[in-house]
């Protein structure tokens, strides 16, 4: 026995040369695959580089300063390139270009997406679904109660409201009376019922750091490892889980129950029951920090640039006096609102929802900002700098001027010019229609802090808090 232990010992040893001059030679001819594109030493060799980033917490910021540096096109891991060109951007997402997409959040086979996405979209667009309209007219109702009730400041009383909680409350109200027909009443009770924001914050930044290192996702399917998350962060989404499956089990069997809603539309197009439910459970994590982000966001920017803050609030009192604007407006009178549709735009522009990576990858050589691309290499965007392009969108490219209008490449924060658009488009858009209205006819808003107006962590969606605002009721000339 202590020989064959001495065998394999000796044999380890003798083997371990051998094994790290293969993986060096493996990393070397990794290099060389891309090193024709600029970047950082370091992003060529390891996956490290990019982590290091991520952990700082301004992944998006730091990567728009670094293509300052580099241009258009460079690298950012051995097999990841990163572009800032939004002319670039749009034509490797179009939706007969050469590159399919490689997401966590979607199929790459061509036609399995197309036949997934044709049962969702009737949902998804408000097509099949009855109530879409008025529960988002409930839930903002909620909101414009919650403020009324608890965050109205007065000369004498100041009441500041955390605007970055406050609008995750509304979106996360809404999107899962939507989704899984259980309104979480997060404005009701001012907190996260649920533990959903508590979840987030808590683990988006593992998983994006994780992202970043080829294979170690699969690390969160091993039962030790998923034993070690913080238990009070997984309660909540194990409770939204049996929620959605419960919900989604109601329609079908012998008894099942047919409706005229989201869940209800999935059912009629086909889907099965695993995907419905799940697809209902998605969407409380798709659709509620991504619409949150455009909402306080753009309300950020409008409170920093008084001119365009006045303008809206012109326009909303020029269309309430003349009977425009009804409580709640719809959205084809909210789409009669030109300068209300402008600050949408830039505000989505300024700080797009999702600056995650949004890798796509290619079977085939493509050229991609003049520079050769290998197949298999996933080709990413650098969200802040395309959005922010003075090419494109002028020397001022970096201020909030909604009378700008580029909708080919704003539309980019969802995908626009894709088959992969974000299903979700038609509900965010709604959605920021309505809230805006609704906040902006009745109160006045002001920073509190304006030289730190909120603690921001990057990690692909941007994690926010201590937004604070000072509300006051407004009296409308």
């Amino acid at each position: 026995m202590e020989f064959f232990i001495l065998s394999l010992l000796a044999l380890a040893g003798a083997s371990l040369p051998l094994v790290i001059t293969y993986l060096l030679l493996s990393r070397a001819a990794a290099v060389r695959r891309l090193q024709h594109i600029p970047g950082p030493a370091w992003a060529a060799w390891t996956s490290l580089w990019l982590v290091r980033r991520h952990l700082r917490g301004r992944i998006a910021r730091d990567l728009a300063e670094i293509s300052k540096q580099h241009g258009p096109i460079w690298r950012i891991t051995p097999n990841q390139v990163i572009i800032s060109d939004p002319l670039e951007v749009r034509r490797v997402w179009q939706a007969r270009g050469p590159c399919p997409v490689e997401t966590v959040l979607s199929l790459r086979d061509n036609a399995a997406h197309g036949a997934l996405r044709a049962k969702l979209l009737p949902g998804y667009s408000g097509r099949d679904v009855d109530n879409l309209r008025s529960v988002v007219d409930r839930r903002i109702a909620d909101f414009v109660a919650l403020i009324e009730r608890k965050y109205l400041s007065t000369d004498k009383d100041f009441r500041p409201m955390d605007l970055a909680e406050k609008t995750q409350f509304l979106t996360l109200d809404i999107i899962s009376d939507l989704a899984i027909g259980h309104c979480f009443a997060c404005l009701h009770e001012d907190r996260d019922t649920y533990g959903q924001i508590t979840f987030v914050t808590g683990s988006l930044p593992l998983i994006t750091v994780m992202a970043s290192v080829p294979g170690s996702l699969a690390l969160l399917q091993n039962p030790v490892a998923r034993a070690l998350l913080p238990k009070d962060k997984v309660d909540g989404v194990m409770r939204m889980q049996a929620l959605a499956k419960q919900n989604a089990a109601t329609c079908y069997g012998l008894e099942k129950v047919v409706a005229r809603d989201m869940l209800g539309s999935f059912v009629a197009h086909g889907l099965s029951y695993p995907s419905a439910w799940l697809e209902t459970f998605g969407q409380i994590g798709a659709g509620t920090d991504t619409t949150a982000m455009a909402i306080r966001m753009t309300m950020f920017y409008l409170m920093s640039s008084p001119p365009s803050y006045q303008q809206l609030q012109s326009e909303l009192d020029i269309a309430v006096g003349r009977g425009q604007v009804p409580s709640p407006i719809t959205e084809s009178e909210a789409k009669q609102l030109p300068y209300l549709q402008a600050v949408i735009k830039e505000g989505m522009r300024m700080w797009p929802p999702v600056m995650g990576l949004m890798p796509k990858v290619c079977d085939t050589e493509q050229m991609v900002c003049g520079k050769r691309i290998p197949p298999g290499t996933d080709v990413c965007w650098d969200a802040i700098s395309v959005m922010r392009n003075k090419e494109v969108f002028g020397e001022d490219a970096g201020c909030f001027r909604p009378d700008r209008t580029m909708e080919q490449i704003q539309g980019l924060c969802f995908g626009t010019a894709s088959r992969w658009e974000c299903l979700g488009k038609t509900i965010a858009l709604l959605e920021l229609d309505k809230v805006l209205v609704e906040l902006f006819r009745r109160f006045d808003f002001s920073l509190v802090n304006p030289m730190t107006p909120s603690s921001t962590y990057d990690a692909s969606l941007s994690i926010q808090s201590d937004m604070w605002v000072r509300i006051q009721k407004r009296q409308v000339r």
